[in-house]
């Protein structure tokens, strides 16, 4: 569970503080956090993970994520920079064991892209989910 939550969680708070600076210099600046449906306790009702215990630590990280990510849209709005998450669904990676029901790693990469290229009247402060489990 630490190693979920300071990987998910601290490490992306750092990340993002680290580059405020340079994205405050952008004229269009775009935060794009990774999220997943895992974090969504009622999206998780009936959903058998093949995670385990370990499915408590990364969605409690991934929920942390979203709650970041609330906090920062709203603190950043006044200045124009754009605070997303989003997940790319159920897709085939060394945390899914490359599970042959996930997406391939590409079209999971390719979900995120239009917001994270979103333009000055994009949408901040949201959640998007590309697809439920698969």
């Amino acid at each position: 569970m630490r190693d979920c939550i300071e990987v998910n969680l601290i490490g992306l708070v750092q990340t993002t503080i680290t580059f405020l600076p340079l994205l405050r210099a952008s004229p269009q600046a775009v935060i794009l956090n990774v999220s997943s449906e895992l974090a969504s306790n009622s999206l998780k009702e009936g959903y058998t993970s093949h995670l385990k215990l370990q499915d408590v630590g990364y969605s409690a990280s991934k929920a942390a994520v979203n709650s970041y990510t609330i906090t920062l849209a709203q603190e950043l709005e006044k200045e124009g920079i754009k605070v997303n998450a989003v997940s790319p669904g159920f897709t085939k990676s060394r945390m899914s064991h490359f599970h042959d029901e996930g997406k391939p790693t590409r079209q999971g990469a390719e979900s995120l892209l239009s917001w994270a290229l979103l333009g000055k009247d994009g949408a901040t402060c949201e959640y998007c989910a590309a697809l439920r489990w698969h």
